[in-house]
């Protein structure tokens, strides 16, 4: 079993440390599967099938060069010879939640990364501008972030599920981005419908986290409770 290699920690991102931890080339370099975002909180990140791609507050998805920053992220060697399964019915955001509970239900300690695609009625994401030092936090940038609804598109679900633990760490539950099949749209995921959805799981019990180097993230505060300002800012 691969491990799910994390870059940074959500309350370094939560309190603005947005500079490089590791490049997208080494990143990748175990990995090919995952979501996150970019040096300078510059689009959110969708790692599918090796590639890294950049959905941006423009509404606009490009690929990421091998150079370019991650500056927190969670990625894995995705195994694609498991399983598929089908959800129907799926509504709302809330209700896949709901309907993938008991694929993880059985051990909600380990994590869980799901490659999944559907014909989305519905899909409601977020981007956040690109910042410039002196970084303000993520609350305060999500508070410019642009928002884009989308009829009909086709495309993937990339997700990681974390267990309860590790909040602070990175978010507990579910964490979703979307890409479109046509590379044309993408995002942090607010809201979704479809009439099925088909998707794949991985089960990882192996965690590996690489923190920043930047001087900043020395001085931080790693300790405080920033759950309900997280809440606001995922949700």
């Amino acid at each position: 079993m691969k491990p799910l290699i994390q870059a940074s920690t959500l309350n370094a991102l939560m309190l603005g440390n947005f500079d490089q931890t590791i490049s997208v080339k080494e990143f990748l370099h175990h990995a090919d599967t995952g979501i996150g975002t970019y040096t300078g909180l510059d689009g959110e990140a969708i790692f599918e099938d090796g590639v890294a791609y950049r959905a941006t507050a423009e509404g606009t998805v490009s690929q990421m060069k091998p150079e370019d920053g991650v500056a927190f992220g969670t990625v894995v060697a995705f195994d694609s010879n498991v399983p598929s399964h089908t959800l129907f019915g799926v509504n709302s955001l809330d209700e896949l939640r709901h309907q993938l509970e008991p694929y993880v239900q059985e051990n909600k300690n380990i994590f869980y990364m799901i490659k999944g695609q559907a014909e989305f009625n519905t899909m409601h994401v977020r981007s956040c501008f690109a910042c410039q030092k002196p970084y303000p936090t993520l609350s305060e940038a999500a508070s410019k972030q642009r928002e884009f609804h989308y009829d009909h598109v086709s495309g993937s679900l990339i997700a990681v599920y974390c267990p309860a633990y590790v909040e602070g760490i990175n978010l507990p539950g579910w964490h979703f981005h979307f890409l479109s099949g046509d590379k044309s749209k993408g995002g942090h995921v607010l809201g979704l419908s479809a009439d099925h959805f088909t998707f794949q799981i991985n089960p990882i019990s192996e965690f590996s986290l690489l923190l920043p180097s930047n001087p900043e993230f020395s001085k931080l505060n790693l300790c405080e409770d920033l759950s309900a300002k997280t809440a606001a800012v995922e949700g």
